[in-house]
Formats: structure tokens, sequence, C-alpha cells
């Protein structure tokens, strides 16, 4: 897709979802590394602002990503959609001489007579 100004950036969502992990990086990072630095977590926020602002880069030319709520509709209409329609099971093609089983695939090689 082409780059559209017209395009809304879900600030919200994207912002959300930048302090969600930037908390879940900090309390990782003091819980499993012995002596945590400053510098550390101004690297987390750092990269926070890249996230947010490459996922917002991204909106504009039109990428959405799904919401826990449209996955989990979509598993649910897959899951009450009839079997037939989605197991995918298809006619068996016509047997061709490469296919079809039978005696004529291979002879028997101990039935032949050898040359001596």
């Amino acid at each position: 897709m082409a780059w559209d100004p017209n395009r809304p950036i879900p600030w919200r969502r994207l912002l959300r979802e930048a302090a969600i992990f930037l908390v879940l990086g900090a309390l990782l990072m003091v819980f499993v590394v012995k002596k945590p630095q400053v510098t550390s977590f101004i690297g987390l926020v750092v990269g926070m602002f890249f996230y947010v602002s490459f996922v917002a880069l991204l909106s504009k030319f039109g990428y959405e990503r799904q919401s826990i709520r449209q996955a989990r509709d979509g598993r649910r209409s897959v899951a009450n959609a009839p079997a037939a329609a989605t197991s995918g099971a298809r006619a068996r093609p016509a047997p061709t001489r490469r296919t079809s089983t039978g005696p004529s695939q291979r002879p028997n090689r101990s039935t032949k007579k050898r040359r001596r």
C-alpha cells in the first residue's frame, strides 16, 4: 500500500502497548539483572520511542495489527464452521500410467528369464 497522510494512527493503543512493554522490561531487568544501571532503563525508554515511531510509520502505510478480540473472534468463526467446508477434502484425481497400481506398473523381475 502507498503512503496515505489521511490514515489515522492509533496513538492510544500504541502508547498503551509501549507502556506495558516498558513496565514489563523494567520489572524483568530489576529481578533478573544483578546490578541494573540507569543507562539500561534509558535504553528501554529509547527502544519504546523507536517502537512507537516505527509502528506509527507503518500505520500510515496501512498496517493494522489485529486486536486480541479480533483474533479470538476469527478463531471462533473457524471453529464453528461446518467440518466439510474447512476440511479441504477433494476428489481423487483419475489414475494415470504413473499413478495406477497393478502388474503393468513394475513387472516382477523374478519371473523374467535372465540371460547368462
